[in-house]
């Protein structure tokens, strides 16, 4: 799960490992932009990680025509066995989609425009969290018993025959994606940690550490033109968005979350703006710009306890977000415009904690 709830639920259901907002992938689609090639082509996956019981995780697909379907997994492979329950993430690679449970350590495999199920990864997994694909292989971050960074680890995943091989980092090791044949690995887990490991798929090795500074916790980070940028937040220190230049890997700029806004989190960059949540409200600041207003894009209404601004993306027609609800019922969904208006409402499935494009 993606938040401190899904560590307390999880101690009072269960004593396995542990397993949440938008993808840092982008999707593959035919290149002349004919025929969808797929059923589930053209939208994004809202993974909805339940609470505990498989029977309550679930994946949507919400298309680019607003229709939204329900448990897909389920009705395109009715006789598959359950993915487990705590589903954490889903990354890709040209054609397939890896889905990530926490509770049952493994990553599902399907065709990514069909849904088709193609395999089930069990194998040198502790509390798996987020992956990204490179040379070949899935990599997916292992956060081991939560208590410490030096029991963090990839598993390797040999994308040819699904095998598994353990990588250790010896770092908190979060978050991960892919630009340009690396990956970069944010060190922070709520709170502990300040770095962002470039790890070599060529090697197996962390070639570079950047350091972000005492307190400056990574939570989330986005590749754009050339620049990584990193949200960090820290306890007792303001949020900063770092902007790192992938050429030289230096911090190229740093930008202060004004204190009245509070920790930010769900760092999100769209035609040249950078989006970020705290709270139940979304903030945004031109890439160009160092200075953030205190006046939020917009403001939702939520009575989660927990779920606030549960999942979160932003796309060329609009912002997503979702809530948590009680996770123990289903939850909603939301499509607002860019400028801050609510356009639709969607039911969704148990703790909806991410938005993933496949257009």
């Amino acid at each position: 799960m993606k938040r401190i709830v899904s560590l307390l639920i999880l101690a009072l259901v269960v004593s396995f490992s542990f397993s949440s907002c938008s993808s840092d992938d982008d999707a593959i689609t035919d290149d002349d932009g004919g025929e969808p090639l797929g059923e589930y082509d053209n939208g994004s996956f809202i993974l909805n990680e339940g609470n505990g019981n498989p029977a309550t995780a679930s994946i949507a697909f919400l298309g680019d025509d607003g229709i939204l379907v329900n448990d897909i997994f389920r009705s395109v492979n009715p006789d598959a066995d359950e993915i487990g329950s705590f589903l954490q993430n889903m990354f890709f690679d040209d054609t397939r989609a890896f889905i990530i449970s926490g509770s049952a350590n493994s990553v599902t495999v399907v065709d990514r425009y069909t849904f088709e199920y193609i395999a089930t990864v069990t194998g040198d997994f502790e509390a798996p969290r987020y992956g990204a694909v490179a040379n070949g292989f899935a990599y997916v971050t292992n956060t081991g018993d939560f208590s410490t960074g030096d029991d963090d680890f990839f598993t390797a995943i040999n994308l040819q025959d699904y095998s598994t091989t353990r990588i250790d980092l010896n770092n908190w090791s979060e978050k991960v994606l892919e630009e340009n044949g690396k990956l970069y690995i944010a060190n922070g887990y709520y709170g502990d940690g300040n770095s962002i490991s470039i790890f070599n798929p060529q090697s197996n090795t962390v070639e570079a550490t950047i350091d972000l500074g005492p307190n400056n916790s990574p939570n989330s980070l986005k590749v754009e033109d050339g620049v990584l940028y990193v949200l960090t937040s820290g306890f007792d220190v303001q949020s900063k968005v770092f902007e790192i230049d992938l050429g030289s890997n230096e911090i190229a700029d740093t930008v202060s979350v004004p204190s009245e806004i509070g920790r930010a989190s769900n760092l999100v960059v769209e035609d040249d703006l950078v989006y970020f949540t705290s709270g139940a409200s979304v903030y945004s600041v031109g890439v160009d710009e160092n200075n953030i207003s205190t006046e939020p894009v917009l403001t939702y209404e939520s009575n989660s306890e927990y779920g606030v601004m549960y999942g979160f993306n932003v796309e060329e027609d609009g912002i997503y977000i979702s809530d948590g609800g009680d996770f123990s019922s289903n939850s909603k969904a939301f499509k607002y415009s860019l400028d801050g208006t609510l356009l639709e409402t969607y039911t969704v499935g148990v703790g909806p904690n991410g938005f993933y494009e496949n257009d």
